[in-house]
């Protein structure tokens, strides 16, 4: 009976561990399907199957929810770049042809960061908030790593210095591109990735690189 027993709570601890992500899991396929305004936390606890109460056990509010639905979506991609800027000994070029490789095989080819990317541009005009919370928490932290990696190269003598470590959104300005095509075209006009990917990295290395 002792080991029965046991063997429910440990289960039951172990559901309770997975609830915030079938939460999450819940909040994604809500709000891709109705928009952040149209959806409501009843609609995602029963897709989830639980209460609205046990949704504000773990998240204050409907915009805390879908901000966490965000992180849990790019934060794992975020920590792998960042990593590689910490771990890496070799040249700048080769910091940023791992970054970028690593962007373009598990960030831009991600659907489901592109739906985020697709909900923040349609929701921002009337909720600037969540734009304003996912610049602090995710786009911010991202410049921060690439002009800390410009900067690095600065330092070394392999990147001559210039105003793009100011304004490195010029750097990455063609993942957003890629986001809009796909969003706009999708199949239709197909992009050649890998084509697209060296054609970047070559535009970013020699307008970066010391002479």
């Amino acid at each position: 009976m002792t080991d029965l027993t046991e063997i429910r709570t440990e289960m039951r601890r172990r559901r309770k561990a997975e609830r915030p992500k079938e939460i999450l899991e819940a909040a994604f396929a809500e709000f891709s399907r109705n928009g952040y305004a149209s959806t409501t936390l009843d609609q995602i606890a029963e897709r989830a199957g639980v209460t609205k109460g046990t949704i504000y056990v773990y998240f204050d509010s409907k915009e805390h929810l879908f901000i966490s639905m965000v992180r849990e979506v790019m934060q794992a991609s975020l920590d792998t770049v960042h990593e590689l800027f910490e771990t890496h000994e070799g040249s700048t070029a080769d910091l940023l042809h791992a970054q970028f490789s690593f962007i373009y095989q598990h960030i831009v080819e991600d659907k489901r960061r592109r739906e985020v990317v697709r909900m923040l541009i349609a929701e921002a005009p009337r909720f600037p908030e969540l734009a304003d919370r996912y610049h602090e928490e995710i786009l911010r932290p991202c410049l921060d790593m690439l002009r800390q990696a410009i900067q690095r190269g600065m330092d070394r003598g392999e990147i001559r210095k210039s105003s793009i470590v100011d304004s490195p959104q010029v750097v990455i300005a063609p993942i957003a591109l890629v986001d809009l095509w796909m969003m706009m075209f999708d199949k239709r006009q197909p992009l050649d990735l890998k084509a697209y990917f060296n054609a970047h990295l070559d535009m970013v290395l020699h307008g970066l690189l010391a002479k």
